[in-house]
């Protein structure tokens, strides 16, 4: 399994950003992740990139897992952003 997440969870307060996800991206498989606007995207990307912490839940890069072996994730995954400052 490359990417893996397991009832992930973002809020910020009382807004609920991604609300337990559960993916599986296995290797050579081509994946698109489209949705309307606040759909969560943006912040599920941030946490499998290890930008931001989810709330609850768990994700998977490569086996590594998100918050305990970031430094091991960080080579192996990029982010460009649409726009900077977000």
């Amino acid at each position: 399994m490359i990417i893996q997440t397991i009832n992930l969870t973002k809020r910020y307060g009382k807004l609920v950003a991604l609300n337990n996800l559960h993916l599986n991206i296995e290797e050579g498989e081509c994946f698109g992740y489209i949705g309307p606007n606040g759909a969560g995207k943006t912040t599920t990307i941030r946490i499998l990139s290890t930008l931001l912490q989810p709330t609850w839940g768990e994700a998977r890069v490569c086996g590594h897992v998100v918050g305990y072996e970031s430094r091991k994730i960080r080579p192996l995954i990029g982010y460009v952003p649409d726009f900077f400052g977000a």
